[in-house]
């Protein structure tokens, strides 16, 4: 904390030009030093709470504008005093739920993951903006907040980075965040035991809930009704709940109406597959967090690898960890003959995942209903035509777990009920058709 304990006497010193020397002693007389920095934040401890009070009432602003004056950068202030302190020690090891946990973990939270973690692109700013508001006054902005989008994108990452935040500026605060599969074993348990004091404890007594992958909840009736309740009681609490899915909430399956709609309620904002910009800035703050030097890895390397690693933001990452450790073990410097050499065995597995996307799937479905690919997404509706172009939606949902309004787009800007329609329709006849079925099989086999 020195560099930023420097950073505040600077500041206070060009403030002792700007003020009076009597309001000067009254506020920045007594010792006061910094805690921490997190989240951009600047944690200043101060004698009590009514010198709290009086600064950020009347020098708040002022403090913050003479710290980036100093330093060049824009950090938030929030003045504290020592019971912030010992409650903000006694948070981090009252909540660990087993001491053998690794030391990033806060009780289920990973400390890892923070907003000044999170790259922000075109992809995600939406998603990660609100957050960050999210985060700054749970309950207030987005209740509940649903982030939506594809596996290995950072749903998870942003959700954990709202309650790390919050629990930075209050660590008295009680935050849980679960999978909704250790949900419903939790409501297994709890049924069976029949002894839902316990459950409703956990999941009730909270002032945040982060729920993650909600679309499991899908077809477990007794379940969702009980998450029905805990929702209603949380909200109505103004307790913030935050929800992850791989799709928007009005595309669930088989989830009930009146859990879906309270989804809602809030903001949905949505994350998709970083642009090629992202994907480097990702590995340039990876790097960083790894202690390596930017200059030891060339431009074109980074390029490279972004270049062949475009489905996921978890793929791209665990590409980058490989490299590293090759060159480390190999004593190499970062090149492009080593990242091939280091990488070629994941180039097929992304090839493999990056083989499935729409101009495939409509090529492969072509092929074996014998139509051009130019009337898949053209207007005619001849029957074969309009069968195989059905197929090819079906497909493209199930393979890509886009959603209907993104398949839409696809498939020359058709509306997502068309592209419902047509889904729906082709499940339907799987049921009854045993060559539609095998014609499907056949297709993602080749596609796979």
């Amino acid at each position: 904390m020195e560099k930023y304990q420097r950073i505040w006497e600077d500041a206070i010193q060009k403030m002792k030009a700007q003020i009076s020397q009597q309001s000067y002693e009254m506020f920045f007389g007594t010792p006061k030093h910094v805690y921490k920095v997190k989240n951009n934040k600047m944690y200043v401890v101060v004698q009590n709470q009514h010198e709290q009070f009086m600064l950020d009432k009347f020098y708040l602003k002022d403090v913050a504008e003479m710290i980036e004056e100093v330093s060049g950068f824009n950090y938030d202030v929030k003045f504290v005093t020592d019971e912030y302190v010992k409650n903000d020690e006694q948070a981090f090891d009252l909540t660990k739920p087993d001491p053998n946990l690794p030391k990033y973990y806060r009780g289920n939270l990973n400390t890892t993951y923070t907003f000044d973690r999170f790259v922000a692109g075109k992809s995600n700013r939406l998603a990660y903006m609100i957050a960050l508001q999210v985060a700054e006054r749970p309950g207030e902005v987005a209740n509940p907040l649903y982030i939506f989008g594809g596996v290995g994108l950072g749903k998870t990452h942003l959700m954990q980075a709202i309650g790390n935040f919050i629990l930075d500026d209050n660590p008295s605060s009680r935050i849980l965040y679960c999978t909704s599969e250790k949900f419903i074993d939790d409501y297994r348990h709890a049924s069976m035991d029949k002894n839902f004091t316990g459950f409703k404890e956990k999941y009730r007594n909270i002032d945040v809930l982060l729920i993650d992958d909600i679309q499991f909840l899908s077809k477990k009736e007794q379940t969702q009704t009980e998450f029905f309740n805990t929702f209603n009681e949380l909200y109505n609490d103004n307790k913030q709940i935050v929800i992850t899915s791989d799709r928007p909430a009005s595309e669930l399956k088989d989830i009930m109406d009146r859990l879906t709609s309270r989804f809602e309620w809030g903001l949905q904002a949505d994350i998709q597959v970083p642009d090629s910009q992202t994907r480097i800035e990702i590995m340039k703050k990876k790097l960083l967090g790894e202690n390596i030097n930017l200059e030891e890895f060339p431009e074109e390397v980074l390029e490279f690898v972004a270049s062949k690693f475009n489905s996921n933001v978890r793929t791209l990452e665990g590409a980058l960890k490989r490299l590293i450790f090759y060159a480390t073990i190999n004593n190499s410097d970062f090149t492009l003959e080593l990242a091939n050499e280091a990488l070629r065995e994941l180039f097929k597995a992304e090839q493999k995942n990056t083989k499935i996307d729409v101009n495939n799937i409509i090529k492969e479905v072509a092929a074996q209903y014998g139509v051009a690919e130019a009337d898949i997404l053209s207007k005619k509706r001849k029957k074969n035509i309009a069968f195989a172009r059905q197929v090819a939606m079906f497909l493209t949902r199930e393979l890509t777990g886009n959603s209907f309004p993104k398949i839409g787009e696809a498939f020359s800007g058709r509306d997502h009920t068309t592209i419902m329609h047509g889904c729906e329709k082709i499940e339907k006849e799987m049921k009854e058709s045993e060559e539609l079925r095998s014609a499907l099989t056949q297709l993602k086999q080749s596609l796979s």
